[in-house]
């Protein structure tokens, strides 16, 4: 379904003006829905997590690091003696 810009408008005018005459904010109620929908999707959301992190594990265990720090080995250095 798809909405029109007029029918949004509209739509978010009316909350708006509801909430003002229940003495609250859209904004505030907007980031409450949005937090809402986000603890209500958070299985999916740990899902696509855990599959994000074992992916990026299984490259690791694919391609072993190296020694990220570079061994640091003292060379000798010749004396000469004149």
């Amino acid at each position: 379904m798809t909405i029109s810009q007029k029918e949004l408008k509209k739509s978010k005018d009316l909350v708006e003006k509801l909430l003002k005459v229940n003495g609250n904010k859209y904004n505030d109620w907007l980031h409450q829905q949005h937090q809402q929908f986000i603890e209500e999707n958070q299985d999916l959301i740990l899902q696509a997590l855990s599959a994000f992190t074992g992916q990026e594990e299984e490259k690791e265990k694919s391609n072993p690091k190296v020694n990220e720090q570079a061994s640091v080995r003292p060379t000798s250095i010749p004396v000469t003696q004149n």
